[in-house]
């Protein structure tokens, strides 16, 4: 089998006792994830609501073959027109080279888990990857980390994207001299295989056809997850406004509710020991507006809603969805009611820091007469090399100590770096030699002062041999230690980069130059276990 499960505790406590199902963290959200009947509760009640299903499928259809999805999925898509196929859903900023590992990750999950439920709920349950393409927060998303082969260094490219005030990632332009000077200094960078030509085609010709730095994502994506029949939707959209309109609309209305609910849930968390995700307050509007193309946060101040520009009253506003709904967006409290408008979503797949959002959400669901769906989540992921088991092997390491103690590891290591264990040794032989030899010199110098010299420098070469001896068996020594550091710096780059796991840091495709594009398939295809577990795959 090539995937192992480790017990590895997560940093964020609500996340983590969320996945143990323990009952404090499961009370902020409507259902516990790892319970079937869950599952089966939740399509009874979505089996009582309506969803446009008709527009929403068009519009999917529209953009997934714009961007080349594979026929696979499209037939997804058509299934959605169907009053018994249903969602799992997750999403992600739209990074370059699709970010880090835990895309893909999510991605692979999002499949699996899609496959899963339609065989046990004998329903046709469809995998859904929300593009978070609004995003104004470039530096989070315009560059990419690697390792080399032997190299103890984590490489770190970043893709020069043409920023413009507050504006979306969506309307940012793909410069295709420098996308393409980007991709040379990515290739020079990654050792000659016989999968690199594959590569490199797969990222210049999706590059060359994307207008913006998120439609590159979504096409890469599409040519890598679409024949296991992944949906894309990107959250600027046309259609997805004219679909989220009506939400938009209660929002507004309803906002002062919102916020207290919002207010009232960060108290409980609070109250129940566990550390606050969002800051919220009683004046925030939760939705973006946009003025030209920067997206600017509103906030509400008595009965007006106002930015860094303008100020609305709450009838300008509906007016303003109505007649113009692509000018709103969601922010990170009201995205997950959008996609619940939109899909009949029977499960979220989402990371810690998502699950720990997730936890203010309950109540606001209900002010708006939906039910939160089953928040599953997201499988973790290390990707383990022949490579790093052969330097973990030489020091007796396994990767589950590498992610669960390897600081303590490493600390105690270098402790036992002092000095060389013949140090003692070799400073009692020069002492046994100045005592043995020295009284022999003097009797030599008595009975023939003229041999002072010759004597007193026959002494000192005895002693400069036992220490050039000991130099040699030093520098032996470092040279075996410089190999050992080397290793423990290639496995922490490759395995703990910066301390941190592997999928929050590295990018898939130095990995795909290795393995070839058919790791995917490999990643779509393997035994992994939904249970919030960390996971090796052995690549």
């Amino acid at each position: 089998m090539n995937v192992e499960r480790v017990a590895l505790p997560l940093a964020n406590r609500l996340a983590r006792e969320y996945q143990q199902q323990n009952e404090s963290a499961l009370s902020f959200f409507a259902h516990n994830p790892y319970r079937d009947q869950a599952y089966r509760e939740r399509l009874e009640w979505l089996s009582t609501q309506t969803f446009n299903r008709l527009q929403l499928a068009e519009g999917l259809h529209n953009f997934n073959q714009a961007i080349g999805n594979h026929p696979e999925a499209l037939d997804k898509i058509e299934l959605l027109k169907q009053q018994d196929t249903y969602v799992v859903i997750g999403g992600q900023q739209a990074g370059v080279l699709t970010g880090p590992l835990y895309t893909i990750n999510k991605a692979v999950h999002l499949i699996q888990a899609a496959k899963k439920l339609s065989a046990e709920l004998q329903v046709n349950v469809v995998p859904v990857f929300w593009i978070a393409g609004e995003d104004h927060d470039i530096d989070e998303i315009d560059h990419v980390y690697w390792t080399t082969d032997g190299d103890t260094r984590l490489h770190k490219e970043r893709l020069s994207l043409k920023k413009r005030g507050r504006a979306s990632a969506s309307k940012l332009p793909l410069e295709e001299e420098v996308c393409m000077q980007f991709l040379e200094t990515f290739f020079q960078e990654q050792t000659e295989t016989a999968e690199t030509k594959n590569v490199r085609e797969l990222l210049t010709q999706t590059a060359k056809s994307s207008s913006t730095v998120v439609e590159w994502f979504a096409r890469l994506l599409a040519q890598l997850f679409g024949k296991h029949g992944l949906i894309l939707v990107e959250s600027s959209l046309p259609f997805v406004r004219e679909l989220e309109r009506p939400v938009f609309q209660q929002v507004i209305e309803k906002n002062e509710q919102m916020a207290q609910l919002l207010v009232q849930a960060s108290e409980r968390l609070a109250t129940a020991g566990y550390p606050l995700q969002l800051e919220v307050d009683e004046h925030q509007a939760n939705l973006f507006i946009y003025e030209g193309e920067d997206r600017l946060l509103l906030s509400r101040h008595l009965d007006r809603f106002v930015n860094r520009r303008q100020s609305y009253s709450r009838d300008e506003l509906l007016a303003l969805v109505q007649e113009q709904p692509e000018r709103f967006s969601a922010n990170v409290v009201t995205r997950g009611l959008m996609q619940e408008q939109l899909f009949p979503t029977l499960a979220f797949i989402g990371g810690p820091g998502e699950i720990a959002y997730w936890a203010y959400y309950r109540e606001v669901f209900a002010l708006f007469g939906m039910q939160m769906p089953i928040v599953l989540p997201r499988m973790s992921i290390t990707l383990v090399e022949g490579a790093h088991l052969r330097l973990l092997e030489g020091l007796e390491l396994s990767v589950e100590q590498v992610l669960t103690g390897f600081t303590e590891w490493k600390a105690d290591w270098e402790k036992k770096q002092g000095p060389h264990p013949l140090h003692e040794q070799f400073a009692q032989v020069r002492q046994s030699i100045e005592q043995l030899y020295r009284p022999l010199v003097d009797e030599v110098i008595r009975l023939d002062p003229g041999m002072r010299g010759l004597s007193e420098k026959n002494s000192t070469l005895l002693l400069e041999q036992v220490s050039f001896l000991e130099e040699r068996l030093i520098r032996s020594l470092q040279q075996k230690e410089d190999v050992a550091y080397n290793r423990i710096k290639r496995i922490e780059t490759t395995l703990l980069p910066e301390g941190g796991l592997q999928e929050r840091k590295l990018c898939f495709f130095p990995f795909a130059n290795k393995y070839g594009l058919e790791l995917i398939d490999r990643m779509v295809e393997a035994p992994f276990t939904h249970d919030g577990t960390h996971q090796l795959f052995f690549v």
